[in-house]
């Protein structure tokens, strides 16, 4: 996962930074306290030429409280001999005068940095080579003086220090950005899901006027009974038009199907979505005017093919041949073989301009059902493009 590197306990920050900033040096060891876990942690990074660098987990046994004393200390860095430092310490050793060749041994660097939680010292130890290899001596007779240590020891923690309050004051930065950002995510997140409900609300809204203009309309029709169906609320309830044209919208739509329902004995009449014709509207705008003229002077004949189809179809799924009567017999309301005959004859013309206007309905009729089969036989086209 990709994260910022100053996001990352600075002391594992240090740790993956350290070989380079002292190439050569021998390890790192890091001994802190994890907020995280309440507890000390001590982690060993180590720069190995086949394996590269690798940092590892230690263990921690504190028995004789070494580390306590050393995180408790004031002094922000001391130099000590490798058999000083926690992991190293195997016995205690009497009490001896120092020498300028103790000196000399003092090649563990120790640097402190206070932690906030636990009100104690952080621990960075790096073990240095006893010449100056380690900054690109190449003298190996050459030790490392105490003035040399002084000034590696200054440097070193100052170094340090400024890179962890860095990445601190990047810390602080980022809370402020996240916390902005959160709060926009946040109000996003509100506003939107107010307009959610403000739409849902309004849609229901529009759905309550729709069956009062529905009711109101079918009070005038007292042979009827009619329901929007399910997905006919869906449809009114994502309408964005214009409110004021619905109602009329509602009355062309029980037109039709009580124009096309006029042989049904069902009291119940559904008005599916297919028969809200709200293509016509664009902001309350009609577009397409003529599309509403066409259904108005059209009204009849559609009415008449779909009651055909609708037959025709019954008669094709009893296995039944597609004749006047067998038709006529299917039909809501039974019509006799010559009815039908007429009634195609009267409405030929407009028969024939539906049929090549809308290619893709009443199928089963202008392919199979003879009597309309023969208005389409002769000069269709031409009747077309002259009513058109």
């Amino acid at each position: 996962m990709a994260v910022f590197s100053f996001i990352e306990n600075y002391i594992l920050n240090v740790l993956d930074k350290a070989h380079s900033m002292l190439p050569g040096i021998e390890k790192i060891i890091a001994i802190y306290f994890n907020p995280e876990t309440n507890s000390i942690k001590a982690k060993c990074a180590v720069e190995d030429n086949e394996e590269g660098k690798t940092i590892e987990e230690l263990s921690i046994e504190d028995s004789d409280g070494i580390i306590d004393k050393l995180r408790i200390k004031n002094s922000y860095f001391n130099w000590y001999q490798r058999d000083e430092t926690p992991f190293e310490v195997k016995q205690k050793k009497k009490q001896v005068q120092m020498s300028v060749f103790n000196e000399l041994d003092n090649i563990v660097l120790c640097l402190g940095y206070f932690n906030e939680h636990d009100k104690k010292n952080d621990l960075l130890f790096f073990y240095f080579n006893k010449d100056r290899s380690n900054f690109g001596v190449s003298e190996s007779d050459k030790f490392l003086t105490p003035t040399n240590k002084k000034i590696i020891g200054f440097m070193l923690y100052n170094s340090i220090k400024t890179i962890v309050e860095s990445a601190n004051k990047d810390i602080v930065i980022l809370k402020t950005y996240n916390e902005s950002t959160k709060s926009l995510v946040k109000r996003y997140s509100q506003t939107k899901e107010e307009l959610l409900k403000a739409r849902n609300s309004y849609g229901l809204s529009l759905i309550d006027l729709c069956k009062m203009y529905l009711k109101e309309l079918g009070n005038k029709e007292t042979r009827y009974n009619y329901i929007f169906s399910e997905d006919a609320l869906n449809r009114i309830k994502a309408f964005q038009g214009d409110i004021t044209e619905l109602k009329n919208i509602i009355q062309k739509a029980v037109d039709y199907v009580s124009n096309l329902y006029f042989d049904s004995n069902e009291q119940d009449i559904y008005i599916s979505e297919d028969y809200l014709n709200f293509e016509t509207l664009c902001g309350g705008i009609a577009v397409k005017p003529q599309e509403t003229q066409l259904f108005d002077k059209y009204s009849k004949t559609i009415n008449l093919l779909e009651k055909l189809e609708k037959a025709a179809r019954n008669v094709v799924a009893q296995s039944m041949n597609l004749t006047s009567a067998n038709v006529g017999n299917a039909c809501s309301t039974p019509i006799s073989a010559p009815a039908i005959s007429d009634a195609v004859k009267k409405h030929k013309n407009k028969i024939i301009f539906l049929l090549n206007k809308y290619p893709d309905r009443w199928k089963l009729i202008r392919s199979d059902f003879r009597p309309v089969k023969n208005v389409l036989s002769v000069n269709s086209d031409h009747l077309f493009e002259k009513i058109a």
